[in-house]
């Protein structure tokens, strides 16, 4: 029901790719509309489903939108001895975009897919010319707090299996980390859940394959970063998820940096308070034009 909505506020329905990138490592890329590219990449539990409030104001203002799904997230595959380190998630995202013709891109990172987009500005500074990072920053490692909670739930999965146990884990862990949890409902659990659902057993693998990843350390590069780079942060009391250290480490070092503060949003800003994500978006896009003048 949620995703037929979403499809009739667009203009076109969206158009799917999944890139296979090498034996058993296929990324999905959703892609709505034309006009200059915005690339949202979602974080651990999202996928473009979890982008469906801000894709059509974007794609209404003659932007071109493409959620690109790490491997291991959302609708892409989960391959087992993976290489699943952020360096390796960016080379990935590189990928898809040269298969699709995309250069200077603003890219939106969620969580702790802001690390992996922060690399791909390193590693192909020709793909990005700007950064929203919405509730993260530069982790070192995939293997968050997040990715260890979740790595828990996916043990619990495999010993007992069921659908209903995924379900009552999933909204518990989103519950724990919004701001306002009404929009958590039934629907939006399920459409959360339904990459994972399919291949359950994959779901650890790929969650061990990040506990495992070794990352080069991005800290010492930030200063090379040469686009603008912009942090939302969930202002609710339970918080972003984002730890105060990183994101005063992004002050410290970025060249082009600035920082807002989503009152009463927690980890999930793109939900909660759409309008403040895609006016970041319209106007980091205003000023990238204007800066190429």
């Amino acid at each position: 029901m949620l995703v037929g909505l979403f499809l009739l506020t667009l203009a076109q329905p969206p158009g799917v790719r999944d890139v296979l990138l090498a034996p058993g490592e296929t990324v999905r890329a959703t892609i709505v509309g034309v006009g200059r590219p915005v690339v949202l990449v979602p974080g651990l539990l999202g996928s473009a489903f979890a982008f469906r409030r801000i894709i059509p104001p974007l794609d209404s203002a003659g932007l071109q939108v493409i959620v690109i799904e790490p491997l291991g997230i959302g609708n892409s595959s989960r391959p087992k001895g993976a290489d699943y380190s952020l360096t390796a998630q960016a080379g990935r995202v590189a990928a898809v975009l040269d298969t699709l013709g995309v250069r200077g891109a603003i890219v939106l990172g969620h969580s702790v897919s802001t690390s992996t987009v922060l690399r791909l500005a390193l590693l192909r500074p020709d793909l990005v010319s700007a950064i929203i990072a919405d509730n993260g920053g530069p982790e070192e490692a995939a293997a968050t707090s997040g990715v260890k909670r979740t790595a828990k739930f996916a043990i619990l999965l495999r010993i007992f299996g069921g659908r209903s146990l995924m379900r009552s884990e999933l909204h518990k862990g989103l519950r724990l980390t919004a701001g306002n949890p009404e929009w958590i409902t039934r629907e939006v659990v399920d459409c959360y859940g339904e990459g994972a659902e399919r291949e359950p057993g994959a779901v650890l693998d790929a969650l061990q394959g990040m506990a495992r990843a070794r990352d080069e350390p991005l800290a010492p590069r930030l200063g090379t970063i040469g686009v603008p780079v912009h942090l939302l942060v969930g202002g609710a009391p339970r918080g972003s998820g984002l730890k105060q250290s990183l994101s005063m480490l992004m002050q410290d070092r970025l060249p082009d940096f600035a920082v807002d503060t989503a009152r009463g949003a927690g980890l999930h800003i793109h939900e909660e308070q759409p309008a403040v994500v895609v006016r970041a978006l319209l106007d980091m896009v205003a000023r990238v034009d204007q800066d190429r003048l």
